[in-house]
């Protein structure tokens, strides 16, 4: 009898589960219609030119991207999409899937938003809050840390590195620290004109997309002064 019941109990949660994603994506369609945005279904391949940027969110599982908005706003070429991958508990991930012997396995699923200037291009950077599972985006893509003299307040929420710290530190103004030391948590990747944006193990319910993607652009616009 308790192997049925499990059973049931079992079949009950993925039915659920399947119900739910089917309504969520239903929502994100109805959202990207609203925006003027294209929206592709479903999994599917990570668009080959935004894996080709190398990004480091995308080293730490497969380039599968879930129920993709594509589209344009406030100047910038926008995509926002899920993506998700498994990793050991506060271990990177990896593209080859975890192996039995990593210790427990945890599932992250963000949405991301990747956001497109072209001709304003900053120094390949990475910004990341501290105390997040293990992050080698620094070893991995010969990024420099680099620090702000005088605040500690920054430094205790962010970790931030760079391929050219002095001219970051340039971009970096104390405004711009202020605003996300009243901000934190964000995790913003610069590979040229090209940017990541997203929160670790956040996945923005649909109703919040427009209002994360505003967030998004103006957390870049914050970087190159606008």
């Amino acid at each position: 009898m308790g192997l049925y019941l499990f059973a049931a109990v079992a079949v009950v949660i993925v039915v659920a589960a399947i119900y739910l994603e089917g309504r969520r994506r239903d929502a994100l369609e109805q959202v990207a219609a609203e925006l003027g945005f294209v929206f592709t279904r479903g999994q599917h391949r990570l668009p080959e030119s935004i894996d080709r940027a190398g990004f480091y969110l995308f080293t730490q599982g497969q380039p599968l991207v879930l129920n993709r908005l594509d589209g344009e706003r406030g100047g910038y070429q926008v995509s926002l999409f899920g993506f998700g991958y498994q990793a050991g508990m506060g271990e990177e991930g990896s593209r080859e899937l975890p192996t039995a012997d990593v210790g427990q396995i945890e599932n992250r699923l963000q949405t991301v938003a990747w956001l497109k200037r072209p001709g304003s291009p900053l120094p390949d950077f990475d910004l990341s809050p501290t105390g997040q599972p293990l992050r080698r985006v620094a070893g991995r893509f010969r990024l420099q840390p680099v620090t702000f003299d005088g605040r500690d307040d920054f430094r205790a929420l962010y970790l931030f590195a760079a391929r050219d710290g002095e001219a970051m530190r340039r971009v970096l103004t104390p405004g711009v620290i202020d605003a996300f030391v009243s901000d934190p948590g964000w995790f913003i990747e610069g590979r040229g004109d090209e940017w990541l944006v997203y929160r670790l193990f956040d996945r923005v319910p649909a109703e919040e997309i427009p209002a994360f993607l505003d967030r998004a652009i103006g957390l870049v616009d914050r970087l190159q002064h606008r």
